[in-house]
């Protein structure tokens, strides 16, 4: 959600009332240094607004290419900065890494180069790429951070990353010392529902001769007519959805919000692949944050439409969990919460990055998106339409040619369903003689029971007539009998699990086949498919039949406002 007046604020104070009509970047330059460290003493920011990194000027791009290029001159010059860019990547999954007591630990050029080119590395092991060896003696335990996944915190903890790391890219060369002033850089977002204006990716990232450049990523071509995901999967997200089903619920259960689940995990666990496709590895690739950026823009899209009253207890009370410079501006109302104390031999140093509701208000935290009110995204009565077209009044889950779930994903899309997957599993299924009780809901199922190692994976789940073959290689099929598609994101570290489960609510589906096909056999059908990393991995036996559930609906939890520790 966007305060307004605070843009006004800032302009007033730096520029007087003749710049009282300018915001963002026009205001902030303005500003004289003394005028700028008031303003934000007394709580309020001065305003950046973030834009598509398509639509940057060339001043802009080349400012925010130098930001990146100096935070990687930092890590360089001293891994353990933690305005540095490898200390940053860190921030997303190094729960600790081993710091020399002094500090201080340099990493030339070449050396970075091969720790960012290869993913296979674990990067948070300074063993691995500093030739210094850390002991008891001459070295201790630092947290960086522990990025949040599969749960209602997902999107705050990955907001809060992305504030320190935009303060981090200001930081990197405020004075233009070395080129462009970094100090008014904000950070752009990459819109990956559109065409992309390189091959892959947005041309400033496939520059092999930028520093957003990195090798890792897959680089073949898509069909000349593809976005990268669905614009209308991820509107009907924002416009339709609850908190609980857009960000993930108070329970905690795996697979968090559908925002994760249905855009996000398919993202990094298929499209980008290489440093992108292992959370502890993420951060190394500069594309991270432009993609995190847009889900953060979807975020405030959905804040604009709904307010924030919808998120309850943790979702609210959480600290973000990491250790970022003292020299970094902390989020307005922030506070070091009741957890661990500071230690004494890890330098300056805020030990969190503050409560999850402090990042609900992103103008009161200084930054904003371009355009304003939404224009990156598909307009709610274009989505409205799309449902009445495919879930009408009256409408038999299955007598459409296209399920509503196969037209949000869109044709135009390269996130669709698997026409070849690596296995499936099926169950009978009788429709059943009553609709759903108002006080329950009906679930589907699908349980990874058990892997040896954690692998991600894409399950198409269908449902249909026993008479009718589940025909996965044809189109018709998939298009007609799409329940839903979801992913998971094989994550490692502090995060991997050998258990999953996929749950998907079919009470309007259920109920919509009640009255004219009541006691039919039908079947559930999951299509699973996984990626390079999985292919010697996946077993037929590692999946359970999906089943449906009727299960109790949830009443949210109880708000509370008691201060949680970091």
């Amino acid at each position: 959600m966007k305060t307004s007046i605070l843009p006004i604020l800032a302009c007033l104070l730096c520029s007087g009332a003749v710049a009282g009509a300018e915001t963002g970047a026009l205001a902030v330059a303005r500003c004289a240094p003394e005028a700028r460290a008031q303003l934000e003493q007394g709580g309020a920011r001065v305003v950046r607004y973030r834009k598509n990194i398509d639509e940057l000027t060339p001043a802009e791009l080349d400012a925010f290419k130098h930001a990146v290029s100096e935070m990687k001159r930092k890590s360089q010059e001293n891994v353990y900065d933690r305005r540095g860019f490898l200390w940053q990547a860190w921030v997303h999954n190094c729960t600790s890494v081993d710091v020399f007591n002094d500090r201080q630990a340099a990493l030339p050029g070449d050396r970075l180069k091969q720790l960012l080119g290869d993913p296979t590395r674990n990067s948070c092991d300074i063993a691995y790429f500093l030739d210094k060896v850390a002991t008891e003696d001459n070295a201790h335990e630092e947290f960086p951070g522990e990025c949040e996944h599969q749960k209602n915190t997902f999107l705050q903890w990955h907001r809060a990353q992305l504030y320190f790391y935009e303060q981090a890219l200001q930081a990197a060369d405020p004075n233009g010392e070395r080129g462009p002033s970094t100090r008014d850089v904000a950070l752009p977002y990459w819109n990956f529902t559109r065409k992309p204006s390189g091959v892959r990716y947005p041309q400033a990232f496939e520059d092999v001769d930028s520093p957003l450049y990195d090798a890792t990523r897959k680089k073949e071509g898509l069909d000349s007519s593809l976005a990268t995901a669905s614009p209308n999967l991820l509107a009907y997200q924002i416009y339709y959805m609850d908190w609980a089903d857009f960000g993930g619920d108070e329970y905690g259960s795996l697979g968090g919000g559908n925002l994760e689940t249905k855009i996000h995990n398919h993202m990094h666990a298929t499209y980008m692949g290489g440093n992108m496709g292992d959370n502890v590895t993420a951060g190394l690739d500069p594309l991270f944050y432009a993609f995190h950026n847009f889900l953060d823009y979807s975020f405030e899209k959905w804040l604009d439409e709904h307010g924030d009253a919808g998120i309850r207890g943790s979702g609210r009370t959480s600290y973000m969990r990491s250790e970022q410079d003292a020299s970094l501006p902390r989020p307005v109302g922030w506070s070091a919460g009741s957890g661990d104390e500071q230690r004494s031999d890890s330098g300056d140093y805020a030990a969190n990055m503050g409560r999850a509701d402090l990042y609900f208000d992103t103008i009161r935290q200084g930054y904003g998106f371009q355009p304003r009110y939404g224009g990156e995204f598909a307009r709610k009565k274009d989505i409205q339409a799309l449902i009445d077209r495919h879930q009408q009044a009256g409408f038999v889950f299955g007598n459409n040619q296209k399920s509503l779930f196969a037209a949000l994903l869109s044709d135009d899309a390269a996130d669709g369903t698997v026409a070849r997957p690596d296995l499936t599993v099926t169950s009978a299924y009788r429709i059943p003689a009553r609709r759903v009780a108002g006080d329950k809901r009906a679930n589907m199922v699908l349980d990874r029971a058990h892997a040896d190692e954690d692998y991600s994976f894409q399950a198409d789940i269908y449902l249909h007539p026993a008479s009718v073959v589940a025909r996965i290689g044809e189109k018709s099929f998939r298009d007609r009998y799409l329940v839903t598609s979801s992913s998971h994101w094989a994550l490692s570290g502090a995060h991997q699990h050998d258990k999953y489960a996929i749950e998907t609510d079919v009470t309007g589906i259920v109920d919509s086949l009640v009255p004219k096909k009541r006691n039919q056999a039908w079947r559930i059908t999951a299509a699973i498919t996984t990626n390079d990393k999985g292919r010697g991995l996946i077993r037929q036996g590692d999946f359970s039949a999906p089943v449906v559930r009727i299960v109790d609906r949830r009443k949210p939890a109880e708000p509370t406002y008691e201060e949680s520790k970091p």
